[in-house]
């Protein structure tokens, strides 16, 4: 029984502790339940505010960035503006030019026409007159003029 009684004093100094560490847990919820916690995010707000800055300064110098790029793509062109009016001026010389040229030549080939057709018109006019004199040379043009027409016979 001996053993019996020193198992009970353990269990009894045992149970002794166990209150006495259950009476510090209440003493310590109690402080926890008294106290207040302040959430404190002024730090965190400070870094929002920070990098919004950041971020802001960052967008205002990429736009600097890009109108100065466009400036210099404006600047920059492959014809500068003269060239171009330079162009266009030679473009329009040239199709005058070219549309005078085609008018001159289109109205120079109806005056040939004109010529040639006048000048036939003379050409038999007289022809008429001088067969009209002559008839026995009229028949022999009309026989030579059928062997011209007439496509030999090659063989």
């Amino acid at each position: 029984m001996a053993k019996m009684d020193e198992i009970m004093e353990v269990l009894t100094q045992e149970i002794a502790g166990f209150n006495k560490s259950i009476g510090k847990l209440e003493e310590l919820s109690k402080k926890f339940d008294a106290m207040e916690i302040k959430t404190d995010t002024s730090h965190l707000e400070f870094q929002v505010k920070e990098i919004l800055r950041l971020q802001s300064q960052t967008k205002d110098n990429y736009q600097k960035r890009m109108e100065e790029v466009l400036k210099q793509i404006e600047k920059s062109r492959w014809t500068p503006k003269w060239e171009v009016a330079l162009l266009y001026i030679v473009i329009s010389v040239n199709t005058i030019a070219f549309g005078y040229f085609g008018y001159y030549f289109i109205n120079y080939e109806l005056k040939m026409q004109d010529a040639i057709g006048q000048a036939r018109q003379e050409g038999l006019g007289r022809a008429k007159g001088y067969f009209e004199d002559h008839k026995v040379i009229y028949k022999d043009f009309k026989k030579w003029a059928k062997k011209k027409d007439s496509v030999p016979n090659r063989e």
